[in-house]
């Protein structure tokens, strides 16, 4: 059994980590974040400020967006963490946000050389509403420990419902804009294009698509040995709530309503189906969610493609 996915606050060893540069030295004595733009007060923060502000706890369903250069291929690293920092729209709030102001970009201590590019830094986007929603953190713990500089600390940015990708880890620079950032991780890699008409349609990666995963039965084995009854269940997720989660153990030909729990804040909901095999042999089960807005799954390729889960159902010798 896939154990990241089998647990629903994913321990952090088995918190995927992915990165463009090496992780940076970061020093928490002299860390400091500089909050600047279109703000009425410029702000430094340590932290020993940041200690001083609210904190606020968030589960939060937490995925790779995949490789810039595959943005269709499906990944399906996920994972479920209980993040804990400070609202970031306490620390908009207090250097005061200009009414000019449309987006948030975020600056990380990383930086380097990537696809033969030299980038000073690692920078994102957000649109503001998104930045000042009460569950955008800046984040300083994971899952009840001190955010380890694997994953981004002392501090990073956490954006519940986005892709990872726009969770800048190493978080040194807050700026406030009336534009996009024009750095290549938000205008260059993480942007999906597709043909509309005569022209390319541009979206960033922003908010996470209905996705799933099927935990068990798992891909690839043998299910059902001494039991007729075998149960389906997995994890599913998008920006909003998934409103039913469907499951297909015919390839696709037919689908059941699987019973979804609901969601708590931004994490993974489970569902769950309880299955009779017609018979032994091998079955392709297929996972579909659908969110609140109708955004479902596709069947073709792209990263949040329908799950497929290939099993074998074998049942016991009863011979004496």
């Amino acid at each position: 059994m896939n154990r990241v996915a089998a647990d629903f606050i994913t321990p952090t060893p088995m918190v995927f980590r992915e990165r463009h540069f090496g992780i940076p030295a970061m020093d928490t004595e002299t860390w400091t974040l500089a909050v600047e733009g279109l703000v009425r007060k410029r702000l430094t923060l340590g932290l020993s400020d940041m200690e001083r502000l609210p904190h606020v706890e968030v589960t939060a369903c937490h995925e790779c967006a995949g490789s810039p250069l595959r943005p269709h291929l499906p990944q399906r690293k996920a994972a479920n963490v209980k993040w804990r920092g400070v609202p970031l729209r306490a620390v908009l709030e207090a250097a005061g946000v200009h009414e000019d102001a449309r987006y948030l970009l975020s600056s990380g201590a990383d930086g380097g050389t990537w696809q033969r590019a030299h980038h000073p830094a690692y920078e994102k986007d957000l649109p503001l509403a998104k930045a000042l929603h009460p569950a955008t953190l800046l984040a300083t713990a994971m899952n009840d420990e001190p955010l380890p500089v694997g994953h981004g600390g002392p501090v990073r940015l956490v954006v519940p419902g986005y892709y990872g990708t726009n969770s800048t880890k190493w978080l040194r620079l807050l700026r406030l804009s009336a534009r996009r950032s024009e750095g290549a991780f938000a205008r260059k890699y993480y942007v999906d294009r597709e043909p509309v008409g005569n022209t390319i349609r541009e979206t960033p990666v922003w908010a996470m698509e209905p996705n799933s995963i099927i935990v068990s039965p798992v891909s690839g084995r043998t299910a059902g040995e001494g039991a007729a009854l075998v149960e389906i269940w997995g994890w599913c997720w998008a920006e909003q709530a998934v409103a039913w989660l469907d499951v297909s153990t015919d390839g696709g030909g037919t689908w059941t309503a699987a019973e979804l729990a609901p969601r708590q804040d931004f994490a993974w909901q489970r569902f769950s189906l309880q299955w009779t095999p017609p018979g032994q042999g091998e079955y392709r089960i297929l996972a579909r969610a659908t969110d609140e807005a109708g955004r479902t799954q596709p069947i073709e390729l792209r990263r949040n493609q329908i799950f497929e889960s290939k099993v074998r159902i074998r049942y016991a010798s009863s011979g004496g």
